[in-house]
């Protein structure tokens, strides 16, 4: 995934909310606890991307800008670290566990290649999948974003823009081979492909060309696997499958902090808001400071999706839900103190792990039912 700097506006700028405090709580009524906070990095170094496994007790990777990787452990209401990867040589463009494995990681660097470690063993790295079709002389294709799919069969990658084209990758995961690629259907970066968790054979891709593209993996070649093709008119920075009334749905974030929501059987978005309609739901009154960090699977076939301010230290950070073509104020993380650039969401056990420019990693219990005091 492609992350650009937040802007950082001058100081004759600035942003505040748009009512009182006894307000904000009034609309913003989703209760939350802080559970655990931990500075993870330091060195003015900040958390660029997060995943973690789905049980209760489970364990949270974390992939920062000086290539630091390390998984951490949530016991009891605190974050242990339990293994580190140190250093990786090359910028880490994701972290991702095995869908049915929680000992095992994945990693892409923007050196071309996904590597597989196993946390029980000393050595931890396991598998390399590389492309092996660029020789040692030859400039390799900088990956910008990968996906595993939810059988762990295949791992799929895509690139910036090499050459003149842009690639999705696939390998094998049971003999690290290299499969092959798609290239024709976009026309500048990859930054995001993701697989169906619901169907494996169903694969997304989004560019900063603007099209979101649906694959059929079954299909021999890649003009028979073009299912659709969407043109968001904006780039796509960041791609969601979800369901809503029994329909395979998408939702799209554009690298203008717009947030588009898709039927896949339908040639526009059911809803589109735009970065002041976000920045007007979480009660901002400057829609130049407002940034989007993601947009998660919720309740009831909804989406939630977490926004702040770039004003002070960013400590703003609240999270807006969608009932159907319309935004809700949801939650207002007020403990926050940093600039959040990653989460991630468990939706079975409702925490949401919150990771930013100060380098502190966050854990959350958000509540749908329950007053906390």
């Amino acid at each position: 995934m492609v992350h650009h700097p937040i802007k950082k506006l001058d100081l004759q700028d600035s942003d505040s909310d748009t009512c009182d405090s006894d307000a904000l709580d009034g609309v913003f009524n989703t209760k939350y606890q802080l559970l655990a906070e931990k500075q993870v990095v330091s060195d003015e170094s900040y958390i660029l991307h997060i995943h973690g496994t789905g049980n209760a007790d489970f364990k949270v990777a974390i992939g920062a800008t000086n290539n630091l990787c390390e998984i951490y452990h949530f016991d009891n209401n605190h974050l242990l670290k339990s293994e580190t990867l140190g250093i990786l040589s090359n910028t880490i463009v994701g972290v991702q566990f095995c869908p049915d494995n929680n000992n095992l990681l994945y990693t892409a660097s923007s050196d071309a290649n996904v590597r597989l470690w196993d946390l029980r063993l000393s050595d931890k790295l396991v598998a390399q999948f590389s492309d092996t079709t660029i020789k040692e002389s030859q400039n390799c294709r900088q990956i910008i974003s990968f996906d595993i799919s939810s059988n762990n069969r295949l791992v799929a990658a895509g690139t910036e823009l090499f050459e003149g084209e842009s690639f999705i990758l696939f390998w094998d995961i049971r003999n690290v081979k290299l499969l092959g690629g798609y290239w024709e259907s976009h026309t500048d970066d990859v930054t995001q492909v993701k697989f169906n968790a619901e169907d494996v054979n169903l694969l997304m891709s989004g560019s900063t060309d603007g099209l979101i593209n649906i694959y059929d993996l079954k299909q021999p070649n890649e003009d028979d696997a073009l299912m659709d093709s969407f043109n968001t008119e904006s780039s796509v920075e960041q791609l969601l499958w979800y369901s809503r009334k029994g329909k395979s749905c998408i939702c799209c974030t554009t690298h203008t902090a717009d947030v588009q929501l898709w039927q896949t059987d339908a040639v526009e978005p059911y809803a589109h808001f735009r970065r002041c309609d976000i920045a007007k739901e979480i009660r901002r009154k400057s829609e130049d400071h407002c940034y989007l960090v993601s947009a998660h699977n919720y309740i009831n076939d909804e989406l939630f999706i977490l926004a702040g301010s770039n004003e002070n230290d960013g400590e703003c950070s609240r999270a807006v839900r969608t009932e159907g073509k319309k935004l809700i104020p949801s939650f207002n993380l007020k403990q926050n103190k940093q600039r959040v650039r990653s989460s991630w969401y468990n939706q079975h056990h409702n925490i949401l792990v919150t990771g930013g420019e100060n380098g502190t990693l966050d854990v959350w219990h958000i509540d749908h039912d329950k007053n906390f005091s």
